[in-house]
């Protein structure tokens, strides 16, 4: 019976690489230098206390083995169990779980007494999703390998039948090692099919069937059949799919370096209008016929400068924000602050639009609106929350056909 268990436990490890492989048809080839499409660490936000939750129900098969030197037919020393667990997955590939069986084994003793004996063991375990970390998260994924360690308590010998059996009056306990490979199967967003083969270790004292050739631990195999229920945020969300954050870094000063070139624009006009300015006294001293076309002109200086003098009361501002994310960096926050400054500065009558764009290439376009919308509202709260009257402030979320940008960086808000 031990060599069927180990068997099986090998031959579903080497099973293994094959079902991972059915995932990887669609995979992505990306350089070095890029996020892969299907992670398996990195690129993943932080989910909260109640996202990816498992509660998972099952009953099986196992037998207790001391060290080999079991007397008695194998054959009749199966017995049954059941278990109930919770687990908890903090990223893709790494979860914990608290998991309670109860159930029979069943021994000899050393005068061929046949012994079935209640037990219990309430162990935690760390789980590993090795589909997950070879073949990268994906949500569409219909078959997860995921091996476990733990530790926990086993019990047995708690029920007057036993302690009839043996003469041993008291509770026999152990701390045991647990280990096991459990194969999930998919058949819905929120239901598993799980086939589990599990091992524990712990010490020979808890077995109650006394033997006096034992050895010196107790081994449990146990293979069982149960349901998983996936409540909670189901899926795991990527940080920046796509974008490296160089790459981010390269896209907000790309946009520094636009304002700059703004800005060194804005004091050509201003060169240019005072050329033109002296130009137009020299037309007027040089002809009369010329004072209309001067008057033009004038007309025309008295328009710019009005329009300067308006601009320069009503400054433009622009803000980017990483990828999926609706946080105001200390940096962004310093920006907004001058433009608060000279908001409360201007005219009193003069209405900002604040307008929030997200990247529509990647993600849900219904996500992407109202993270659009969420940034534009994080930006007119700060602004006021500096004093900006709320009655000159106004915000609003772009759908994917109002892009500032033709190809990456529409991450931002943009104020005018």
């Amino acid at each position: 019976m031990k060599k069927f268990y180990f068997a099986t436990l090998l031959i579903m490890f080497l099973a293994t690489p094959a079902l991972l492989a059915q995932d990887d048809k669609d995979s992505l080839t990306t350089s070095k230098t890029e996020v892969d499409r299907y992670p398996s660490f990195k690129g993943f936000v932080t989910n909260k206390f109640w996202d990816n939750w498992e509660i998972s129900i099952g009953g099986g098969v196992g037998t207790a083995m001391n060290g080999g030197n079991d007397p008695g037919d194998i054959g009749k020393r199966l017995g049954y169990f059941g278990e109930i667990s919770i687990t908890k997955w903090l990223h893709p590939v790494v979860g914990f779980r608290g998991e309670l069986q109860g159930g029979v084994y069943t021994n000899f003793t050393d005068n061929l007494t046949k012994m079935t004996w209640p037990n219990f063991l309430l162990h935690g375990d760390i789980m590993v999703n090795l589909s997950n970390w070879i073949g990268g998260y994906k949500e569409n994924r219909v078959y997860y390998a995921v091996p476990y360690i733990g530790i926990g308590y086993f019990a047995s010998n708690f029920t007057e039948a036993t302690r009839s059996v043996n003469g041993y009056p008291t509770t026999m306990g152990c701390i045991a090692a647990t280990y096991g490979l459990l194969n999930k199967f998919r058949v819905s967003p929120s239901v598993d099919i799980n086939l589990e083969l599990e091992g524990m270790v712990g010490m020979a004292d808890a077995n109650p069937a006394l033997n006096a050739n034992r050895g010196l631990y107790l081994n449990g195999l146990n293979a069982s059949v149960g349901v998983t229920y996936r409540f909670g945020k189901r899926d795991f969300e990527r940080g920046a799919a796509g974008y490296t954050p160089e790459a981010i870094k390269a896209l907000k000063q790309e946009a520094e370096n636009a304002a700059i070139a703004a800005k060194e624009t804005e004091q050509t006009l201003g060169d240019q209008l005072a050329d033109a300015k002296e130009a137009a006294a020299a037309a007027e001293q040089r002809v009369k016929e010329a004072e209309s076309q001067l008057a033009e002109a004038n007309a025309e200086v008295e328009a710019l400068r009005n329009q300067q003098a308006l601009d320069a009361a009503t400054p433009e501002e622009m803000v980017f924000f990483d990828f999926a994310m609706a946080v105001l960096t200390p940096a962004d926050k310093i920006r907004l602050d001058v433009l608060a400054s000279k908001i409360k500065a201007g005219p009193a009558d003069y209405v900002y639009t604040i307008t929030g764009y997200a990247d529509f290439n990647t993600g849900e376009k219904a996500k992407n609106t109202a993270l659009a919308e969420k940034r534009a509202r994080v930006v007119n709260d700060y602004l006021v929350s500096l004093g900006v009257p709320a009655s000159q402030l106004t915000y609003k979320g772009a759908g994917a056909d109002e892009q500032p940008f033709s190809s990456e960086g529409n991450q931002t808000v943009i104020i005018k």
